[in-house]
């Protein structure tokens, strides 16, 4: 019988033979943990809300198909490596127990050896699933690196994005990492330029005009962003565009992705000369084109649009100068909703009737135009009676009179709620994806009272008008960040949207990437990764966005963006990243009033200092912001 010390002695002999094998084995399982475990990036000051930042950056969403399987392939090879560390450890006791036994020495041995295999099979498994599965999300456009289309480069967001706001792009729909969109949603793009149609719609003439309508495929790419090749073709998808040819509506034959998953789709519009076409001629987007992302639901859309506010209010009087404007719940198709009435013949789907207290019935000639990201429609007539503090002409309605509006409800298909699309086009308002107008808001599209069943689903209002103008320049009363303020413009969270808030509500077509920027002194390099767009609300006196029977009198608008670039670095030389938003004078209030002088609650502007730069007058522009190189 071994006294202790013997006993201690062959214990530690045979830990000492052991002892490298297991340090390899949990060296090995360590490497595995850690490689398994999800890679961090750099931080900005507020982590909060992280899933909606990338959204706002334009940056798909973690439950994509690729990330979904590599989660699953990684908790695989994690499982199975803890069961070989636990048949390594098992190995490491029975040699130590064996008591001289060469059988359970040799059996000890042989667990060891297939473990240390095993971890070195699945280690290499990892890297090899790794490297794969890199590879597709770069073809498929996830990546924030440079490969596939719309990479970013080091700056790690998309590229390909810098034409909305700073470029030809002035507004999109779906928006840009929209997520929840339905099926049955169209491609809606906005141009600040006219496009010729044959850019869009393939073998499109003059001559053709209003019987083809097919996508120009080469031009414009539309597929599941995991697979370029399945991109819709000429026969998927029809196009019709404003009289003005700045917007374009792409509508597939087929809904988008499918009733069970929510899937990932790319757009990509073409740049260069084979791609996206100005009226005259040229190129509308550089070689890199633009290209963004959204996510189609499982779900298709069947509710109604509502109207949500009216400006001027039912029942009220106002100057002459004002504009009509009828906001909406939700983006309206533009083709339904925007157009030119000549007094006599035009756009019919909203109507404006003046009744003077002397005199006939007339209706006057003007434009209606949609904006807000298509939420919008405002019209404004061609009679001049005024001018602004900028030179630009003010328009009127008839003075002294009662106006008249009537937004219409369409004529329905035979599957309600959509409405029946003719080749003209529809005859009343509709959705996006072409429901009816639900005038009442009941929740049902009951259709136009001119239909053949009678509904009640038109919307309708009155109001007074003046005699003279209203000529008053709109006023800032607060800013978020808070202008001129450091420590509050200071480490903002990467998603703040700026907003300003005026003292009268605004002119929504004014508010656009032409009269409001923001700019910023990130490398140049990065320029085609930096995107904005504009959107407004009107407010009532307590603050609040203005709803259905509510009188609005002020306004906000507000800019949304990319993701900020974090401040990474604060050591020597380095130059922290810098926003600064911008409203020039061509935003105008409701009476169609400029900015001008720039006047807030901070700066009191005046004709000599008509500009107001961090809450300071002064005569010149502002400064802008130098990229850095």
């Amino acid at each position: 019988m071994l006294e202790n010390g013997s006993r201690v002695r062959i214990f530690r002999q045979r830990f000492t033979a052991v002892r490298p094998l297991l340090l390899m084995a949990v060296f090995s399982f360590l490497f595995l943990a850690v490689a398994s475990a999800a890679p961090v990036f750099a931080q900005g000051p507020d982590t909060a809300g992280l899933e909606a930042v990338g959204s706002a950056a334009g940056i798909a969403g973690s439950s994509d198909l690729l990330t979904i399987i590599g989660r699953i392939i990684n908790v695989a090879l994690g499982f199975v490596g803890i069961l070989l560390l636990g048949l390594l450890l098992y190995a490491g006791y029975l040699w130590m127990t064996s008591g001289g036994e060469a059988a359970k020495v040799d059996q000890a041995k042989s667990y060891i050896r297939n473990a240390i295999i095993g971890l070195v099979i699945i280690t290499s498994s990892f890297a090899i699933v790794s490297f794969i599965l890199g590879q597709l999300a770069g073809v498929a456009g996830l990546g924030g690196g440079g490969a596939g289309p719309g990479g970013g480069g080091a700056s790690g967001f998309p590229g390909s994005a810098g034409a909305l706001g700073a470029g030809i792009i002035e507004t999109h729909y779906p928006q840009r990492g929209a997520t929840g969109v339905p099926r049955n949603t169209p491609i809606v793009i906005t141009f600040k330029e006219p496009i010729r149609p044959e850019s869009f719609i393939k073998d499109w003439t003059e001559a053709t005009s209003g019987t083809v309508t097919g996508l120009n495929d080469l031009a414009v790419k539309i597929y599941p962003t995991a697979d370029r090749t399945l991109a819709l073709t000429s026969a998927q998808a029809s196009v019709r565009f404003t009289a003005d040819r700045k917007t374009f509506v792409i509508r597939p034959v087929d809904f988008l992705g499918n009733p069970t998953t929510d899937t990932d789709y790319t757009v990509e519009l073409i740049g260069g000369r084979t791609g996206i076409i100005l009226a005259d001629g040229t190129a509308a987007l550089g070689s890199s084109g633009y290209i963004w992302q959204f996510q189609v639901s499982t779900v298709v859309d069947n509710t109604p649009p509502r109207i949500t506010a009216v400006i001027p209010s039912d029942g009220g009087r106002y100057a002459p100068n004002v504009v009509i404007q009828i906001n909406f719940n939700e983006p309206i198709d533009p083709t339904a909703a925007g157009g030119l009435w000549d007094g006599t013949a035009g756009f019919t789907n909203i109507e404006v009737r003046a009744t003077p207290a002397v005199g006939a019935e007339v209706r006057p000639s003007g434009e209606f135009r949609i904006s807000n990201g298509y939420r919008t429609v405002e019209f404004t007539t061609d009679l001049a009676c005024g001018t602004n503090s900028c030179g630009s002409t003010v328009y009127c309605l008839p003075r002294d009179s009662s106006i008249a509006v009537i937004a219409k409800a369409p004529t329905l298909s035979d599957t309600p709620p959509q409405a029946f699309l003719s080749g003209s086009g529809y005859d009343g308002i509709v959705d996006m994806v072409g429901n009816a107008l639900d005038g009442n808001g009941d929740g049902d599209a009951q259709g136009s009272d001119t239909d053949s069943t009678p509904g009640n689903d038109d919307y309708g209002w009155t109001f007074g008008t003046e005699s003279e103008p209203n000529l008053s320049a709109p006023r800032i009363e607060s800013t978020d960040p808070i202008a001129g303020d450091l420590i509050d413009s200071s480490n903002q969270p990467l998603d703040k949207n700026p907003v300003a808030n005026f003292d009268s509500v605004l002119q929504s077509s004014t508010v656009n990437s032409e009269t409001v920027e923001i700019q910023s002194n990130e490398p140049s390099s990065m320029a085609d990764t930096w995107w904005y767009s504009l959107s407004q609300d009107p407010l009532t006196d307590a603050g609040v966005v203005a709803g259905v029977g509510d009188i609005a009198t002020k306004g906000r608008l507000t800019v949304d963006h990319r993701l900020y670039s974090p401040a990474t670095s604060t050591g020597p030389g380095a130059v922290a990243p810098t926003y600064q938003p911008i409203i020039h004078s061509g935003v105008q209030n409701v009476y169609q009033n400029c900015f001008n002088p720039a006047a807030s609650d901070r700066c009191t502007a005046n004709s000599t200092e008509p500009n107001c730069c961090d809450g300071n007058s002064q005569t010149g522009a502002c400064s802008d912001l130098i990229p850095t190189p």
